[in-house]
């Protein structure tokens, strides 16, 4: 019920990889197109929760495809591509793409929290402080090849987003009960980026005895250890909680929960439903 693994070729119709990162998926092994074909695949988490997210917030009066609420959809969906192209082919200037497709989502984030209730000239002051930052950031990273500025970056632009986010909640949702429910949605958000981030670690420091489980089981039950693919998965389903936290907190009318959860998709539809009960006192099924 299974089949093994093929020696590495080591280069494929991409060349021989020249990024600085290789992860622990052998390269080449599934397909001559594809460098790592499960880190590749795993992509799509994010490129299918940001088409749902893209789907939610077009019609809706306040929305559009290019509007505030779907600037974070359209990162989400960058992040999809961009590591995708990464993984597929290994090369320097796709993995440029791939550290830099980090800022799309946080970024845009980051910018909806900040200008919500904002005037015109405040929003416009926030936005040129989020790119101010960003584009000489990116253009420093990939001039030098660095990683610590990056990562400086984005671990701050994330902290702000969660205060931001706390701060919102407080001030929005007036039952106790519904905020609690809500900070829970976006705790388990993190928790799964938290967890995929400590795969993502057993993968790079860890990856000799990885392999050699995986070549011991041979393929397809190996693609379930392939922990750099969880981390696409597991930061897709957080990165979906986040932003779509963000939205209802931004666009709920007074504390109003009837049907907010219509369009969204698991994890959050399930604690949005449960929202709805408790405002209306009745039991969730």
């Amino acid at each position: 019920m299974s089949w093994p693994y093929a020696e590495s070729p080591g280069h494929g119709a991409w060349g021989t990889p020249s990024s600085n990162h290789n992860f622990c998926e052998e390269d080449y092994v599934i397909t001559h197109y594809v460098a790592e074909f499960v880190n590749t695949l795993t992509n799509l988490t994010y490129v299918i929760y940001g088409i749902n997210g893209l789907r939610r917030v077009g019609p809706r009066k306040d929305g559009g495809l290019f509007s505030t609420l779907a600037f974070p959809y359209w990162g989400l969906i960058g992040v999809g591509v961009l590591s995708a192209w990464f993984h597929a082919t290994l090369n320097y200037h796709s993995q440029m793409g791939d550290d830099l497709s980090m800022f799309l989502a946080v970024g845009a984030l980051l910018h909806q929290l900040q200008t919500f209730n904002k005037s015109p000239s405040a929003r416009r002051t926030i936005t040129f402080v989020i790119l101010g930052v960003l584009i000489p950031v990116s253009i420093y990273h990939c001039w030098a090849d660095e990683i610590y500025v990056h990562q400086i970056t984005f671990a701050t632009m994330i902290i702000l987003c969660g205060r931001k986010t706390r701060h919102l909640v407080r001030e929005r949702i007036p039952s106790a009960e519904q905020r609690s429910r809500l900070l829970s949605l976006a705790n388990s958000g993190l928790g799964a980026g938290l967890f995929g981030y400590f795969l993502w670690n057993i993968d790079v420091h860890l990856c000799d005895y990885v392999t050699s489980l995986k070549r011991t089981i041979g393929m397809p039950w190996s693609f379930l250890f392939e922990l750099h693919g969880w981390w696409h998965i597991l930061t897709g389903i957080g990165s979906y909680v986040g932003i779509a936290v963000v939205e209802y907190i931004v666009t709920v009318e007074d504390g109003k929960t009837h049907r907010i959860e219509d369009g969204f998709v698991w994890p959050v539809n399930t604690v949005l439903r449960d929202l709805e009960s408790a405002s209306s006192g009745k039991k969730t099924q």
